[in-house]
C-alpha cells in the first residue's frame, strides 16, 4: 500500500462510523448482502440510504491510512475519480 505522499507500508486504521459520507467501496459478507437486497430499492446516494437507515443493523466499520492527510487526521484509502467516464453512474438525490 502506498500513501499520497509516497510512504510504503501505511498503517490502515479501523473506526466505526458516525455517519457515511463519501464511502467509495465496500466489502460485505454474503449475508449482509442480503439484508441489503432485502431493503432496495436505495433510495439517494448508497451512503446516505445506508447511514440514514443505521447501516440496517449491519456492523460497519470504515478504514483510513493513519497519519495521513489533512493534518494528518487519515487519508481515505479509495478515491472517486470524478474526473474520467465511469462506467458506473454517481447516485444522487432525485
Amino acid at each position: 500500500l502506498q500513501s499520497k505522499t509516497g510512504l510504503d507500508n501505511v498503517t490502515v486504521e479501523l473506526f466505526t462510523p458516525e455517519y457515511g459520507f463519501h464511502t467509495h467501496a465496500y466489502a460485505i459478507k454474503q449475508s449482509a448482502a442480503q439484508v441489503l437486497l432485502d431493503h432496495l430499492p436505495v433510495v439517494g446516494p448508497v451512503d446516505v440510504w445506508l447511514a440514514d437507515n443505521d447501516w440496517f443493523g449491519l456492523r460497519v466499520y470504515c478504514a483510513k491510512v493513519k497519519n495521513d492527510g489533512y493534518k494528518n487526521m487519515g487519508a481515505n484509502l479509495i478515491c472517486q475519480n470524478r474526473v474520467d467516464e465511469s462506467s458506473v453512474p454517481q447516485s444522487g438525490r432525485g
